[in-house]
């Protein structure tokens, strides 16, 4: 054990490293199972080729990050690195936990730390924003490594707490292939089968690092349906279900077998154009035709009725628990139909082309709900809707990183728990990036100097010139942010954490 004047050197407190150290110690043997629905299969299990959520809360039971948050304080506190400091500006020193090693005994070093980052540096790599910060990583020794920075980031360990460690070689000798579909991680649990479409079934390391998990047995079960996953939850076949909507919160608590269980979370919705014209031409290009569709949605009012009030309005797009809101910036174009005909008049809208309005299953709460309400509000001001709702959440991701979501889509961002604009406003709003469908030379510029200042004040004032131009622009239709809804059956002990990502390896079972 480290002494504490050692860990105050390296700015981190005693306190977190008893928490991450020695929390199993006090633990008995693995026992009992939870089950886990999920509304989408996993499509991977490799822990970069994605940027899902159902993929990152089974990796997250596999996996370890350098850094983790805790849920309840939301602050950043070790994990795989024990402790940090900043040489300069652009330098972080990270030593690492010794004697901790992957499932196939390879141990885990500063040398994994590189590969792994550098992995996710690669253009192609769907989870690239997360370290597109890093300039170059140097192996200081076995257990220490740094992070350069191109320039100074300010959200570094943010971004750390959700990038999870690999094993370099194990992961150049298998290839990309096999490691799709096996797992091999410093994480509590170790795969033990993977049958697409059926089921994911992972099982407690009793030699985890941390100490065992006191659940023996996590399965993940995808079921498209919520119905029936709620159907499941009242008969006992399931023990928690993610993203309850809002109306069956009463059916859930009057069961006698289960819970709800809420939490607010960075997942913010929205109405996304393709206002580049990425996937082709369309009259969305239009910024009258943007501004009229804006005007033509009550928000409001499908706050109160496909959320019953379970939800908090945004603004530019950003959750009110992002670094970088700015209230002001809510609601641009409030509820004005006369005026969204108007400027669909003044637009030469083409009345007979119907335009397509896509959303997914998996992060959306009532997402054909949400999709059909919204369909019908633009039709009562001349915009016809051709409506597709993707059950398939690998191919809703793939088909937007591939720029082929063309005229408008509901999309759902939980900013990987990082609480900054950063973490949306890059993926979406920044020229070059996966998901971006509008910017501007002017955006792609405040967007990158707030990325390399810690100037808190100057951060908040390009954010806010972000925003403006996104409401300026109507690049997107801000909703709301959701809250995280849990079904719990009431044997879990669990509640709904305000990340979204399901870590049943913290749950416990009632005796």
């Amino acid at each position: 054990m480290k002494t504490f004047e050692k860990w105050t050197i390296w700015g981190v407190s005693i306190l977190f490293g008893v928490i991450f150290l020695f929390p199993g110690q006090i633990l008995a043997a693995p026992k009992g199972q939870i089950v886990n629905a999920l509304s989408s299969d996993v499509s991977t299990l490799d822990p970069q080729d994605h940027n899902i959520r159902v993929n990152y809360i089974v990796g997250w039971h596999l996996y370890d990050n350098l850094v983790y948050r805790d849920q309840k304080t939301l602050k950043v506190g070790p994990c795989l690195a024990e402790s940090w400091r900043l040489i300069d500006d652009n330098t972080w020193e990270f030593k690492l936990r010794k004697g901790v090693k992957f499932d196939n005994g390879e141990p885990f070093n500063a040398a994994c730390v590189k590969y792994t980052i550098e992995r996710g540096l690669d253009p192609k790599c769907p989870q690239r924003p997360t370290v597109s910060w890093v300039k170059e990583v140097k192996v200081v020794d076995e257990h220490t490594v740094r992070i350069i920075t191109a320039k100074p980031y300010p959200v570094a360990l943010d971004r750390l707490a959700n990038f999870q460690m690999l094993p370099a070689k194990w992961f150049q000798e298998k290839g990309k292939d096999f490691v799709a579909t096996n797992a091999n991680g410093t994480g509590p649990y170790r795969l033990k089968e993977w049958k697409r479409g059926v089921h994911v079934i992972l099982e407690a390391k009793e030699n985890y690092w941390k100490g065992a998990p006191t659940v023996k047995t996590i399965i993940f079960r995808p079921i498209k349906e919520i119905a029936t996953q709620i159907s499941e939850l009242m008969t006992g076949g399931i023990d928690i279900v993610r993203d309850i909507p809002p109306d069956q919160i009463p059916l859930v608590e009057n069961s006698g077998i289960a819970r709800s269980s809420k939490a607010p979370t960075l997942r913010v919705i929205f109405l996304n154009f393709d206002a580049a014209g990425r996937a082709g031409k369309s009259s969305v290009q239009n910024l009258k035709v943007r501004q009229a569709i804006s005007h033509a949605i009550d928000v409001d009012m499908l706050v109160k009725t496909v959320m019953n009030g379970n939800a908090m309005r945004t603004a530019a797009v950003l959750n009110p628990q992002h670094f970088g809101y700015d209230k002001s910036l809510e609601n641009p174009y409030p509820y004005n139909p006369d005026k969204a005909r108007q400027l669909l008049k003044e637009a030469n809208f083409p009345s007979d082309q119907p335009l397509r309005l896509v959303t997914y299953t998996g992060s959306i709460q009532n997402p054909r709900a949400l999709v059909e309400a919204i369909g019908g509000y633009l039709n009562k001001v001349g915009v016809k809707t051709n409506i597709n709702v993707y059950t398939d959440i690998g191919m809703w991701d793939r088909l937007g990183r591939e720029g082929k979501q063309n005229d408008m889509g509901i999309y759902s961002w939980g900013s990987g728990a990082v609480y900054d604009a950063d973490a949306l406003y890059y993926n979406y709003f920044r020229s070059g990036e996966a998901y971006c469908y509008g910017s501007s030379p002017e955006m792609d510029k405040w967007l990158d100097d707030a990325r390399a200042t810690m100037n808190m004040e100057q951060r908040k004032k390009l954010y806010y010139n972000a925003g403006k131009y996104i409401n300026d622009q109507a690049l997107a239709v801000s909703l709301w942010a959701q809250y995280s809804i849990l079904g719990i059956n009431k044997r879990v002990l669990y509640e709904a954490p305000p990340d979204e990502f399901l870590r049943t390896f913290e749950a416990k079972l009632k005796e």
